[in-house]
Parts: structure tokens; sequence; C-alpha cells
């Protein structure tokens, strides 16, 4: 799997995610980012993110969370997470899985939960990230930060044709 350096337009941020979806899908990024390379400065953006879209309290909080779940998906994915390089303004389409998973976690979407794990992991190994997916969910809604329902995707259209190319 290629890392996206231009995410298609559908993918960028647009009026269907808002501050929280897109400060979720930078922090998950951020994170990724740090356990890839061990550079603790990746963990401080992440926070940033998470700490503009609620409050530096919260924050601490949910970056323990999302360590725990970027973590988890670093380690159960099957290929390589895309992730767009850090500062770019939209999500590409590993981001926006993982923001969905977070969202259909928090608004009990099972099935779509399901999907967009094995969309995002290319494994049947998802129950690790989907507990993880879960804590940092309830932890998000305890710290009033809300995903909107728009941002469960249906992963269908993320898994590849035959031919190789993204529906």
């Amino acid at each position: 799997m290629r890392e996206f350096t231009s995410p298609p337009a559908s993918l960028h941020t647009g009026p269907r995610l808002f501050r929280p979806e897109v400060a979720l899908g930078r922090a998950f990024r951020c994170g990724l980012l740090a356990v890839r390379t061990g550079e603790i400065a990746n963990w401080a953006f992440a926070w940033q993110e998470l700490a503009t879209a609620s409050n530096a309290g919260a924050a601490d909080r949910l970056v323990n969370d999302l360590g725990r779940f970027v973590k988890s998906v670093e380690a159960s994915a099957q290929r390589r997470i895309g992730v767009l390089p850090a500062g770019c303004p939209g999500l590409c389409r590993d981001e926006c899985l993982a923001v969905a998973i977070i969202a259909a976690s928090q608004h009990g979407a099972c099935p779509a939960l399901r999907a967009c794990a094995f969309a995002l992991l290319a494994s049947a190994d998802v129950d690790g990230p989907l507990s993880a997916a879960n804590c940092l969910a309830e932890t998000m809604k305890c710290e009033g930060q809300f995903l909107s329902p728009d941002a469960v995707c249906n992963a269908a259209a993320f898994v590849p044709d035959p031919a190789g190319q993204i529906n």
C-alpha cells in the first residue's frame, strides 16, 4: 500500500467532516507517525489537535486512548496504513476509515464498525483494534466530543475492485 501524497477530492475535509472528525483524523495521523518514527513531537501534535477540538484536560485522556488505538491498528494491520504527511489539511482514505471506526463505535453501528475495521486492517484480526476503538469512542463521548453519524462511511467503497482500483 502506498502512502497518499494527495488524497482524492472526495476525501478532503469538506462540508461532511467537522472539527471533531478532522481533529481525530489528524491526531490519528500524528499518532501513527509517532509510532513509526519514535519521534515524541508527533504525540505533541496529536495532543494539540485533540486539545483544539476539546480542552487540555480532555486531550490528555484522549491521547492516551488514541495511543492504544493507533498501536493496536499498527500491530494488527496486514498492510501499511496510509497517512498524509503531517500538516496536510485533508484526510486520506485510511485516516477516514480510522475516523469511521470511532464514529461507528459511538453510534452503535456494528456492521459498519466491523466493515471499516476490515477495510482498514486488511485482516480478520480486528478484536484488539475494535476494543481500543470502543475505549476511545467512549472517552470522546464522556468529554463531549460526538462524531457525526455522517462520518460512518460505506467501507465497501474503499475496497479495491479486481482491477485494483478504489471503487
